[in-house]
């Protein structure tokens, strides 16, 4: 039995091997006495028949509805339409994972296992949700670079702890989980780090979100909060087929910008870029 704590999940997995899961996953192995979901894995075996209604399609995922409100999925390879999982939900707790024993190997992939979880889905019922973003470090606070894929977040994380090698860490290069406590916003390692291979496993207080764009010329803008709206939404991984989970994560977003500095950086990547662009969050006070 493998015990996890991801966001506000404590997760039991059955069935599986801790050396046949991605290292990054287990950095959240931890102990507790009760788990919240308890996951059963059947490699090798062959899944039920499916008899539900599709809710929803996509080359890489086909997504049944359940009676109470509860889901099946069938997982496939994007390159190759292959499928590799089905993931059943028994009851609120009990969860059934089917692995192909022909992508057995492929369960040591972060995103191949994670997908198998369905993370998204359970955070968002506790009011959790993923942001595409570099999550770094600054003086124990977190700041948090997003935007779309090839937009430097990474990049412009690193010239940070360049610029900063005593108050500025990444500790994940492509994704966190954020949640609200006490009317606080905060940042939680997340065990997907894409091609940075940069994931820790801490939590920080939010300090501010930082919306990248690629620019000659560094300028930091605060902009309507319409527009920052849209730009979280847009890196906000959400299963829009439920219509109640996407409602949820409106409203988080919305309660996020009210208690944390958002603003547009339209930068080029340099040490000049990081100087102006500390000057700027230190002069709003997000950080020190």
């Amino acid at each position: 039995m493998i015990k996890l704590t991801i966001g506000k999940l404590n997760i039991q997995l059955e069935g599986i091997d801790a050396g046949e899961l991605p290292e990054n996953t287990l950095l959240f192995r931890t102990e507790f006495e009760e788990a919240d979901l308890k996951y059963t894995f059947r490699i090798g075996e062959n899944p039920p028949s499916i008899h539900y209604p599709v809710i929803y399609q996509t080359k890489d995922i086909l997504v049944f509805g359940k009676p109470e409100g509860r889901e099946a999925r069938i997982l496939y390879m994007p390159d190759t339409h292959n499928r590799y999982g089905y993931y059943e939900e028994i009851n609120e707790k009990e969860i059934t994972v089917y692995v192909n024993e022909a992508y057995r190997e492929h369960l040591r992939i972060d995103t191949i296992f994670i997908s198998l979880l369905a993370l998204e889905r359970h955070e968002a019922q506790r009011g959790a949700f993923i942001l595409h973003c570099a999550y770094m470090n600054f003086d124990s606070n977190a700041i948090l670079f997003c935007g779309p894929s090839g937009i430097g977040k990474s990049t412009h994380s690193e010239l940070w702890c360049r610029e900063y090698p005593d108050k500025a860490h990444v500790l994940n290069g492509d994704k966190c989980l954020l949640t609200a406590e006490n009317g606080i916003i905060y940042a939680n390692g997340w065990p997907v780090c894409g091609s940075s291979g940069i994931c820790h496993n801490e939590k920080h207080k939010v300090a501010g979100i930082v919306l990248l764009q690629q620019a000659m010329v560094n300028q930091f803008v605060e902009e309507k909060t319409i527009c920052n709206f849209k730009q979280i939404l847009a890196q906000t991984t959400i299963n829009y087929w439920n219509n109640n989970y996407t409602k949820q994560a409106m409203d988080f977003i919305e309660s996020l910008l009210r208690r944390v500095g958002c603003g547009t950086y339209a930068c080029n990547i340099s040490s000049e870029s990081v100087v102006t662009l500390y000057n700027e969050l230190k002069e709003r006070k997000w950080i020190s």
